[in-house]
C-alpha cells in the first residue's frame, strides 16, 4: 500500500474493505475462481487426476503480485501474470477459460464480501435508528421547511424518515448484489464452448463451478451485458446519498443557535477552544458527492463494451466499483458511529419549539377555517401573524383574529405542543418494522411505500 493510502486511506474506506480490495484481496478471489474451476474439471473426467491438488497447494503469500502488477501495465490483463505464476505448479490452471472470466468472477466475489461488510454497518445503523424513533416517537420539535420553522413534527418521526428511507436502500442493496453474484466461465465469445470441446457439458460443468462459489449461473452470457454491476452501483449510491443527507442534517441541527444534537464522539478544534466541530458529519456530506460519481463512471462504463467481449470498460468499471464499495463502507461507519453517540439534546429541542410559537399556526389556522370558511379564516391568522412579527405575543395575536371572526377561542392544547397527527404512530411502526427486518431477516423496507 502506498504511503498516501497508509495516511489517508481509512478517510476513504475502512480497514477490512480496504483489504478487500487490495491486490492480497484480489489474488485470493482470483484464486477461489481458479481452484473451484479446475476441482470441476477433474471431477467431470475433462482434466488428468491430481491437478486439482496441485492447485490447491497454491496460496496467496505464494504468488509473486508485483510482478504480476508489472506484467499487467505491460499486457493489460491484471490476471495475466497470475495465470502464468499458477501454470508453474498446475498447468491445467486457467483450462478453457478466458482472462475476462477469471477477472470478472473474482471481482464478483470481491463485491459479495464487501457488501456483506456494509450491510453489517447498515443493521447497526437500522437498530439505533430504531431505537431512537420509539424513545422520541412523542417528542415534539420544530419542523423545518425551506431553511424556515415550519410547523411541529416530532423527533422520532423525523428518525423515522431515515429509517423507512435506510430500509428500502437495503433492500435495495440486497437485492442488487445477489442479482450481481454471477460466474463467468462463458470463454472468448460467451458461449462456454471449450468445455464441450473437452467432452463435457458446458451448462453442467457451470452449474457446478457456481455452486462451489455460491454464485449464480446466467442465462447468456455478461461479458458485455453489465446491468448487474450498474443496479449494485445504483444501490450503493443510494446508500451514500442518505448517509450524505443525514450527515448534512445532523450537522445543521447541532449548528449554534440550534444545538438540538450532537456528536458525541467529534474532535475539538485545534485553534479554537470553545468549538467542537462536527467532523464526521462534514465528512460524510463530501463522500456522498464522491459516491454518486463513481456510480455514474460505472453507469458509463456499461455503454462501452462492443462485440461479444472486450475488457476496455472494465478498467473503468473495476475502478468505479471497487471505489464506491470502499466510499459506501466509509459512509456506513461513519453513519453507524454517528447515531450511536448521537446525543439528543431534549431541552434545548423544547426551547427551540417554546421560542418558536408560530410553527402552531397551521393548527389554529385549520381551527378558525373551520369556524368562519378556508378564504377568510386563512386571511385572518395571515394578519395575525404579521401582527406577531411586529411585536404582538402569538397567543394574544391569535386570540384577537379568533375575536375578529366571532369565532369560539382555541383550545389551550394548541397553543403548547400542536397536534402531532400520524407522526408518533407512524415512528413506533417504522422502527418495529426495523427490529423485524434485524431479527428474522425480513425483506427490508416489507410494508413501505
Amino acid at each position: 500500500m502506498s504511503a498516501l493510502l497508509q495516511l489517508f486511506g481509512a478517510t476513504y474506506g475502512t480497514r477490512p474493505l480496504l483489504d478487500v480490495f487490495a491486490d492480497e484481496g484480489f489474488a485470493a478471489a482470483f484464486l477461489d475462481f481458479e481452484r473451484a474451476l479446475l476441482e470441476v474439471q477433474e471431477a467431470f473426467g475433462l482434466v488428468p487426476g491430481g491437478e486439482a491438488a496441485k492447485l490447491a497447494a497454491i496460496h496467496v503469500s505464494q504468488l509473486d503480485l508485483p510482478a504480476a502488477g508489472r506484467l499487467a501495465v505491460t499486457t493489460g490483463n491484471p490476471v495475466a501474470g497470475l495465470v502464468e505464476q499458477l501454470h508453474d505448479a498446475a498447468p491445467y490452471a486457467h483450462y478453457g477459460v478466458t482472462a475476462h472470466d477469471a477477472w470478472d468472477t473474482a471481482h464478483v466475489l470481491q463485491l459479495r464480501e464487501a457488501t456483506g461488510l456494509i450491510l453489517r454497518d447498515v443493521r447497526t445503523v437500522a437498530g439505533r435508528l430504531a431505537e431512537l424513533a420509539d424513545t422520541h416517537a412523542d417528542s415534539p420539535m420544530v419542523g423545518r421547511t425551506q431553511g424556515q420553522a415550519g410547523a411541529p413534527t416530532t423527533l422520532g418521526f423525523k428518525l423515522a424518515i431515515w429509517l423507512d428511507e435506510l430500509l428500502r436502500v437495503a433492500a435495495r442493496l440486497e437485492r442488487a448484489s445477489a442479482e450481481a453474484c454471477l460466474i463467468s466461465i462463458a470463454g472468448a465469445v460467451g458461449t462456454g464452448s471449450s468445455f464441450a470441446v473437452m467432452g463435457g457439458d458446458p451448462e453442467r460443468v457451470e452449474r457446478a463451478v457456481a455452486e462451489r462459489l455460491c454464485l449464480q449461473p446466467v442465462r447468456t452470457a455478461w461479458h458485455t451485458a453489465r446491468d448487474p454491476l450498474v443496479a449494485l452501483a445504483g444501490a450503493l449510491a443510494q446508500l451514500c446519498t442518505l448517509a450524505g443527507k443525514a450527515g448534512h442534517e445532523i450537522y445543521n441541527l447541532q449548528r449554534t443557535g440550534i444545538e438540538e444534537v450532537a456528536d458525541g464522539a467529534a474532535a475539538g478544534s485545534s485553534s479554537v477552544p470553545q468549538k467542537i466541530n462536527p467532523w464526521r458529519a462534514q465528512r460524510m456530506h463530501g463522500l456522498a458527492v464522491v459516491g454518486r460519481g463513481l456510480a455514474a463512471s460505472v453507469d458509463a462504463a456499461a455503454g462501452l463494451p462492443e462485440g461479444e467481449r472486450e475488457i476496455g470498460s472494465a478498467y473503468a468499471e473495476w475502478h468505479g466499483l471497487a471505489h464506491l464499495c470502499l466510499t459506501t463502507g466509509r459512509l456506513a461507519a461513519d453513519l453507524a458511529d454517528l447515531c450511536v453517540h448521537l446525543e439528543i439534546r431534549t431541552e434545548t429541542i423544547r426551547a427551540n419549539l417554546d421560542a418558536q410559537p408560530s410553527v402552531l399556526s397551521e393548527s389554529l389556522n385549520i381551527v378558525l377555517c373551520q369556524a368562519v370558511g378556508k378564504q377568510r379564516g386563512h386571511q385572518l391568522m395571515k394578519a395575525a401573524m404579521a401582527r406577531h412579527h411586529q411585536g404582538l405575543p402569538f397567543r394574544e395575536a391569535v386570540t384577537e383574529a379568533f375575536t375578529t371572526a366571532g369565532a369560539e377561542p382555541p383550545d389551550d392544547s394548541l397553543f403548547t405542543a400542536g397536534v402531532s397527527g400520524w407522526a408518533p404512530r407512524r415512528a413506533r411502526e417504522t422502527a418495529a418494522t426495523a427490529r423485524a427486518w434485524l431479527r428474522h431477516g425480513e425483506p427490508a423496507g416489507k410494508n413501505a411505500r
